[in-house]
Order: structure tokens, then sequence, then C-alpha cells
């Protein structure tokens, strides 16, 4: 009986000494309109954040730019995304 309350307690501390994983997203969102509304440009950004159990962490960041020109009824419009990612062990 004292072994299997042993086990039992040595089995519990594995559990809480491990690290739990863990994640994290954050967007900002930017818009700005010139001239009555003819020029638009659009700024947004997301960041993802991540780890595991190992101590492993990745971050990921996306930006995207947009902008919208408006002539005589025609619409131009330019998206630019850039992505990095980036790993620690």
């Amino acid at each position: 009986m004292k072994t299997l309350i042993f086990v039992s307690l040595l089995a519990a501390a594995g559990m809480l000494a491990q690290t739990a994983e863990q994640s994290t997203t954050q967007s900002t969102t930017t818009t700005e309109t010139k001239h009555h509304g003819k020029k638009q440009k659009t700024d947004s950004t997301t960041t993802t954040s991540a780890s595991d159990s190992q101590g492993n962490a990745t971050s990921n960041t996306t930006s995207t730019t947009t902008k919208t020109k408006r002539h005589h009824g025609k619409v131009k419009e330019n998206t630019t995304t850039n992505s990095t990612t980036t790993e620690q062990h």
C-alpha cells in the first residue's frame, strides 16, 4: 500500500513539473483616408507566438499593406504581404 501511494505521488509530481504549451496572437489594423476618400491605405499586422513543453518557441509575423486609389470611377488597388517565421530551440 505504501508503494502505491509513493508511486502515485511520484507520478503527480512529474505531471506538475511539465511546462504547459502557450500560444498568443496579436493583431493591429490601421486605416488612413486622404483627399475625400479618393486615396486609402490600410496596414495590418498579425503576430502569433507559440511555445511547447520542450522549450521550443515559434513566432510568425504577417504584415499586409493595401493601397487603394480612386480616379474618375476607376479603382486601382495594390496589396503587399510580408511574412516572417522564427524558431528557437
